[in-house]
């Protein structure tokens, strides 16, 4: 069948890994990094602080022997996932638009309808695996990415966030009676944090829903213009931005930092869930230092490579079955986020809603 011909594996793989898919904030800003493994298992590091002192040594004395960075080293199986869509004959061989021609005799019209409808449903399957490498990544920032499902699979997967970059306000934004003063000692608290940690600065702030509220709420009051006073300069805000395509609102910048609302939600197993907690603000030292990578490993497939595993970050395959007539289109990956430096990253409760 020539169809069949041209549906071959990489082919397939090739197209499925050049779509593009809204809904990845957090993939692009902060894991923009991707490394693919030759394997399905690969080895991880965690960077802890290896911010010691060199020895000192006297004159002509024999070297010492030091270490390097403080790591926490493991093996991990990244997350699975396979995902396949049937094409049967009628939807292929006879779905039609309305007032398109029917038969013309070289069969280009009816190919390039054939084509049309399996890209379109690449495209869904590429969408649903964006959501998911979205999800991971939103996880990851909180320090843990936890999934269970009935006869599919259950993991978690910790990072090592420190137990102090886990922060509930006691005075929330949304509080009657908070400060500028509360609010700026809640920044300079993160900075620390963040600087001590890695010694790298805060770049980005993302909100939930209920955090991004209660932040818009103070700038409306003119609680933070108190900011500017003594000509120093507190950042500015303005309400004209839109939503983007992934689901994100900048607000503005304060004291250094970019403020960004990611309200977005998605559905896992049939239940909604929030990308960042509703009451929560995720602070964040959004550079190449702090290592966020994107990591895929190899998909192990008879189909690839004559039966070698894929290094890439998605492969897509189809086949035809004889009874009923059906073609099926599958598509495969294998994503691990990982914060590499956990410490570049701080969650802080600043909503009571």
């Amino acid at each position: 069948m020539a169809l069949i011909n041209e549906l071959k594996v990489m082919t397939l793989t090739t197209a499925i890994n050049m779509m593009k898919s809204p809904n990845q904030f957090l993939k692009r800003r902060l894991f923009g990094n991707h490394v693919t493994h030759p394997t399905e298992d690969f080895e991880t590091h965690i960077i802890n602080n290896g911010r010691n002192i060199a020895p000192f040594i006297r004159k002509n004395g024999e070297a010492t022997m030091v270490g390097g960075y403080t790591t926490t080293r493991q093996v991990v199986s990244p997350t699975n996932i396979r995902i396949k869509r049937p094409f049967t004959a009628s939807d292929l061989l006879f779905g039609r638009y309305p007032g398109s021609v029917i038969y013309i005799p070289n069969g280009n019209y009816q190919m390039n309808q054939i084509q049309q409808h399996i890209a379109r449903d690449m495209q869904v399957m590429a969408d649903l695996i964006t959501n998911a490498e979205e999800y991971l990544c939103a996880m990851a920032l909180q320090g843990t990415i936890s999934y269970s499902s009935t006869d599919q699979e259950v993991f978690t997967i910790t990072f090592p966030k420190p137990t102090a970059h886990n922060i509930t306000l006691t005075t929330f934004w949304d509080t009657a009676g908070v400060t500028a003063g509360d609010f700026s000692g809640n920044l300079i608290a993160v900075k620390r944090l963040i600087s001590e940690a890695v010694g790298l600065s805060v770049t980005d702030c993302i909100l939930g829903t209920d955090a991004s509220d209660a932040l818009r709420a103070l700038v409306n009051a003119g609680t933070l213009k108190n900011l500017n006073q003594l000509q120093v300069n507190g950042g500015q805000f303005d309400f004209v931005q839109q939503f983007n395509e992934d689901g994100v609102l900048y607000l503005g910048q304060l004291e250094g930092i970019s403020f960004w609302e990611y309200g977005r939600t998605a559905s896992l197993n049939g239940t909604t869930v929030d990308m960042i907690r509703p009451k929560y603000a995720e602070f964040i030292a959004a550079s190449p230092s702090a290592e966020f990578v994107m990591n895929y490993g190899a998909i192990s497939d008879m189909k690839a490579l004559q039966g070698r595993s894929v290094q890439a970050e998605r492969f897509s395959k189809a086949w035809e079955e004889e009874d009923p007539s059906v073609l099926m289109n599958l598509v495969a990956t294998r994503p691990l986020p990982t914060p590499q430096k956990p410490g570049a990253i701080v969650s802080m409760k600043v909503s009571a809603g």
